[in-house]
């Protein structure tokens, strides 16, 4: 009887199992969720959150964000967000619809409307004529006073760039309705022969939103998200606080070095696949001639390409930079029999590792990508 007494009851175990992994499970449902949406700013985020948050990818970086369908486990993961970042519909109207139904339980922050940028507008036309930026504030790279100033971001932009983006911004959003029934609705940079020069997202007079491609501004990204991290969780505000030091340090010391390695091509004219690199052209004082598209997922006019063939037929212009989103064989009708090279450059960061790296790394492919095709002994 008392061996029998002392035998353990399987019940009881499963109990005080349960108890311990229950005791186990809120430190993680705890940790406050971010998810972004595209790679390089999932990347600032996650340098800048480091442990005080999870940091999801929404878009994955072989996609464009211009035109992008969610799959359903993706919007599955936008619901259960606590906090999202975006760039603003300009760049991923897809998430406009879905966004709105989610801001009531969570915080959302688009980084080129909620907070206080240096915006560009948007460029029109195919070939750019002297736009040249040497001497800018922003392209002297050895000289940038606002953009190495930590806490001074004094541009007079605040938050008016149109917060309210209902019938502005409607392009896009009929992909949020389509998720549901489609696993599989990633929009790879196909193309549309509507003939619609204008695209969706950055025409003249509105803002370019390539805006993590200025070091300048993504300076500006992390020192403002900072403060709404560290407001959103105050319990991690130190933490936040010194990982934004770290982050801007090495955000400087790549500034320095992108612009000593692209010093001796800033004279060299080039065109662009889509009009994506107009931020990393006016912080480096680069000399960017022309763009194939406006709008990526929208095919140019045929006076545009006339326009652009006859410029190049001028023969100074060094490449012709194609992106590993979409296909190259228009840029390689449009520079057949001239003496412009082709050559890549990748905004998004399509085969790059998502982290605190990545943003990194990108800036470096960017530049990498301009000397390679650019360079005297490269021609």
């Amino acid at each position: 009887m008392c061996s029998a007494a002392r035998r353990p009851k399987l019940p009881a175990l499963l109990l005080s199992l349960a108890l311990l992994l229950g005791l186990a499970a809120p430190a993680q449902a705890d940790t406050p969720r971010i998810v972004t949406s595209i790679l390089p700013v999932h990347s600032l985020v996650a340098a800048l959150a480091g442990d005080t948050h999870e940091v999801e990818l929404l878009v994955p970086a072989s996609a464009s964000p211009h035109g992008y369908a969610m799959r359903p486990s993706e919007a599955r993961r936008l619901q259960q967000a606590d906090l999202v970042i975006w760039v603003g519909p300009e760049l991923e109207g897809f998430l406009e619809r879905p966004l709105r139904g989610i801001s009531d339980r969570a915080t959302v922050i688009s980084l080129m409307h909620d907070l206080d940028l240096d915006l560009l507008e948007g460029r029109s036309g195919g070939v750019w004529e002297g736009h040249h930026h040497h001497g800018d504030t922003e392209s002297d790279a050895h000289a940038h006073e606002e953009d190495h100033d930590h806490h001074g971001h004094d541009h007079g932009h605040g938050n008016g760039h149109g917060h309210d983006h209902d019938g502005q911004h409607a392009h896009g959003s009929e992909h949020a309705e389509s998720a549901a029934a489609d696993d599989h609705g990633h929009a790879h940079g196909h193309e549309h022969t509507d003939g619609d020069e204008h695209g969706h997202g950055h025409t003249h007079g509105d803002h370019d939103s390539h805006i993590w491609l200025s070091p300048g501004i993504s300076r500006a990204i992390v020192d403002q998200l900072a403060d709404h991290l560290a407001e959103h969780s105050p319990e991690h505000a130190a933490a936040i606080r010194e990982n934004r030091e770290r982050l801007l340090e090495r955000i400087d010391t790549l500034d320095a070095t992108l612009a000593e390695q692209l010093e001796p091509v800033r004279d060299q004219p080039f065109m662009v696949f889509h009009d994506a690199y107009q931020y990393f052209e006016r912080h480096y004082g680069l000399n960017a001639a022309g763009s194939i598209s406006i709008d990526p997922s929208r095919m140019p006019g045929a006076r545009r390409l006339a326009e652009l063939r006859t410029r190049l037929a001028e023969g100074d212009v060094a490449c012709l930079f194609t992106e590993p989103q979409f296909r190259p064989a228009l840029a390689e009708t449009v520079a057949a029999g001239t003496a412009t090279r082709l050559g890549m450059l990748d905004p998004i960061g399509a085969d790059l590792e998502p982290g605190p790296d990545a943003w990194f790394e990108l800036m470096q492919g960017m530049a990498d990508g301009f000397t390679d095709c650019m360079a005297p002994d490269a021609r």
